[in-house]
Order: structure tokens, then C-alpha cells, then sequence
């Protein structure tokens, strides 16, 4: 019988592929995560904006902050949370199945936060943005096998959540 093996080496040059567009330079080092994809997240809204700290565009490790806004009212970038991060107000979900996850995440930046749509009782997304403000996380990304890149935001131990929809680029996080 034959069985079918993802390659992990091809997560790992897809992850840094996109460490390297998106801060423009070579890849120094390579840390280990202390976690595993849950099998399924909680999908609460869309993400219409990530906020977090970069030195890609300077030298000598001073950093900038940036924003990028996702323009269109699409439901396009799902917010997935993970099991153990809360956004501090009630939230109406939907099981987000994961499966075939990627082996390998690019550290991108250090993240500041990010604005959100929930949606209600009866899965409407809502109008309001509500903003949460993160400390001491990553923001990652990682091409899933279906070829979509994924947004992750993350500690050493912990992933918090996963943003779909957003590109990784030399200009920073589009669409």
C-alpha cells in the first residue's frame, strides 16, 4: 500500500521564503515553537486591520510601527482563535476546523494588535470595530498546503490566532 508524505522541507522553504520578501534580507536563525495546531479554532469574525512593530525598512534595529487596513467589506480574512486567547468581550463562534496545517511559520514582526468584526448571535458579521492591543507576541505567517498564506499570531509557547486572507509582500501585509 502506498501512503502519501508532506514534505516538511517545502514548509520550511515556503516559511522562508516569506521571512525573506517580507523584511528583504536573509534569514539568520531558526527557532522552535513549543506549540502544536490545535484541530480546530474558534472563528469569531474577520480581521479588518494588523498593527505591529517592524525594522524592515531601517537598519540598526530601530523599528517603526505600521497598520494595514484590509479595505473591503469581504469576509475574506477570518479571525480563528485559539483555545487558550480571549478577546475580552463576548463572542458568538463557529468550530474552524483545521487540518493539514503547515510544519513551518516565518516570524515576521513583533505585533501590536488588531482590529476586528465580530459577528452576532446569528452569524452576521457585525459593524462595530473593536481593537485589541497584544504585548510579547509575534506576528507569523505560513503557507497552508491548499497554497493560501496564513497570518499567525503567536508566542513561543501559545498560538493565539490565525488571520486568512492577507498576502505577505516586500511592502508589508496587503490586501
Amino acid at each position: 500500500m502506498r501512503r502519501m508524505v508532506e514534505n516538511p522541507s517545502r514548509d520550511f522553504e515556503a516559511a522562508k521564503k516569506l521571512r525573506e520578501k517580507f523584511v528583504d534580507r536573509p534569514m539568520k536563525k531558526v527557532t522552535d515553537l513549543q506549540w502544536s495546531w490545535p484541530k480546530a479554532m474558534d472563528e469569531v469574525g474577520v480581521c479588518t486591520a494588523v498593527m505591529y512593530s517592524s525594522d524592515k525598512w531601517t537598519k540598526g534595529g530601530k523599528f517603526t510601527d505600521y497598520k494595514h487596513i484590509h479595505e473591503s467589506r469581504a469576509e475574506t480574512h477570518k479571525l480563528l482563535l485559539g483555545p487558550r486567547f480571549e478577546l475580552g468581550i463576548d463572542t458568538f463562534v463557529e468550530p474552524y476546523a483545521l487540518d493539514r496545517m503547515p510544519t513551518a511559520v516565518a516570524e515576521l514582526a513583533e505585533i501590536l494588535g488588531l482590529q476586528y468584526r465580530l459577528y452576532d448571535a446569528d452569524g452576521v458579521l457585525g459593524d462595530e470595530d473593536f481593537q485589541v492591543n497584544i504585548v510579547r507576541a509575534k506576528l507569523g505567517a505560513a503557507v497552508h498546503p491548499s497554497g493560501e498564506t496564513i497570518l499567525l499570531v503567536y508566542t513561543h509557547s501559545t498560538l493565539c490566532c490565525v488571520i486568512t486572507g492577507f498576502e505577505v509582500e516586500k511592502d508589508g501585509i496587503v490586501k
